[in-house]
């Protein structure tokens, strides 16, 4: 038998609710504007050589990018996720496909490996873009689709992203996918190099807390704003002084309990964000990276990526248009089905630690709204990143209910 082959990428399923970091901040729709035209609205973008074609994106739980594609021909819903090297297919549409033909192979996560699939020959479509991957990954999304409530069927990596440039608009909640180094930026705009790891990860400098530039994957596929390794944390003294909790953090690999805290400053170049929620990670396995930064964080600005010229341009967002850096202030790591919320996870020190929750405990109502398939479409999921002092009404399966206090607690 052929032995099994490494997939030399990178890849977690750090979406909200499938992955249960400091809760469950579930995927849902965030209401957005329906119409794609060769005009500018909003702000110029007029670096493009062309006026670029404008597509709607879906922004869901205010951080996770959708958009419409197609694989083999079938029109899907696709997750856009710099952080992949390779594009992944659920098992489920693989199967509607007729890719049986599995190769077995191990992909690295962000903390261990895990056996997937391998397919040959993929043809994919985003936007007017198409391209025949070479190769594609066939894995479990069962997770990630239930935390949007609706099947997700495919992640576009950054394979996919290599054959254009994106543009990322989010005054408006729309992306265009023009045609590689159509982009020459301008004044307003930050350039940035794209680097390359040993995993085929992309990855940028960036500044923590005023330190000297590191390398930070590029993931617009995670909900975390920031992660970092623990090896660089305390080789820096990061953590020196803060209050420190925890949080679930899974993928691909497993399980994970990391640490949560919020960094002072993050900087890209001369774009600087302050108290950036953040992750420390012991199992950090990018030999090329110290951490990542994650969706939450670059939502702050207009992104324009042209993978093949090794470039990513930011622009400060208008700042009601820019993604929340959602901070969780209950310490509920919660799972959510049709009927309720179960707890996975207690964050240490916070309110759900002093009032004693317990993991496997479940939530069957919020503020009296009943926990059923609209809880991961609505906006009833964002109760957890109210403000401190918010006190919530969380009924549970036995019939008992609790209030819980909204604190900061890192």
């Amino acid at each position: 038998m052929e032995p099994r082959e490494e997939i030399k990428t990178i890849w977690h399923a750090d979406r909200r609710a499938a992955i249960m970091w400091l809760g469950a901040g579930l995927m849902t729709s965030i209401p957005l504007p329906l119409l794609a035209a060769r005009t500018e609205r909003g702000r110029s973008w007029g670096g493009f050589a062309t006026p670029p074609v404008w597509r709607p994106i879906e922004v869901a739980t205010g951080d996770t990018l959708i958009v419409p594609a197609k694989v083999s021909g079938v029109a899907i819903d696709a997750v856009l996720d710099s952080g992949s090297g390779a594009s992944i297919i659920s098992k489920p549409l693989a199967a509607k496909l007729g890719l049986t033909n599995l190769e077995p192979r191990r992909i690295n996560g962000l903390g261990g490996k895990a056996p997937v699939g391998l397919v040959r020959n993929v043809a994919v479509m985003l936007d007017t873009h198409a391209t025949v991957l070479p190769s594609a990954v066939v894995a479990d999304l069962g997770a990630v689709s239930a935390a949007f409530g609706r099947p997700i069927d495919m992640i576009l990596g950054s394979d996919v992203l290599a054959g254009g440039c994106l543009a990322l608009d989010f005054t408006t909640r729309r992306f265009a996918f023009e045609k590689t180094a159509s982009f020459v930026g301008g004044p307003e705009w930050t350039v940035l190099p794209l680097g390359h790891g040993a995993k085929r990860e992309l990855f940028v400098l960036a500044s923590i807390a005023g330190l000297d530039p590191v390398p930070l994957m590029l993931d617009f596929g995670s909900s975390s704003a920031l992660m970092l390794s623990s090896a660089y944390i305390e080789a820096h003294s990061v953590l020196v002084g803060k209050t420190v909790s925890t949080a679930a953090l899974g993928g691909v690999e497993g399980v994970q309990i990391v640490k949560a805290f919020v960094a002072d400053k993050v900087s890209l170049g001369a774009l600087s964000s302050a108290l950036v929620p953040a992750l420390a990670l012991d199992r950090w396995t990018s030999v090329s990276t110290v951490g990542n930064v994650g969706m939450p964080l670059l939502g702050q600005f207009d992104i324009v990526l042209d993978v093949s010229q090794g470039q990513l341009w930011l622009r400060s967002a208008p700042p009601r248009a820019r993604l929340p850096m959602l901070k969780d202030r209950s310490g509920l790591g919660l799972a959510a089905s049709t009927t309720d919320l179960t707890v996975v996870h207690v964050a240490s020190g916070s309110p759900a630690d002093r009032a004693g929750w317990a993991v496997g405990e479940q939530v069957v109502a919020v503020d009296g709204r009943p926990i059923d398939s609209s809880y991961t479409r609505g906006l009833l999921w964002q109760w957890r990143y109210g403000p401190a002092g918010s006190r919530v009404t969380l009924k549970l399966a036995n019939g008992t209910t609790r209030v819980l206090k909204l604190a900061d607690y890192y």
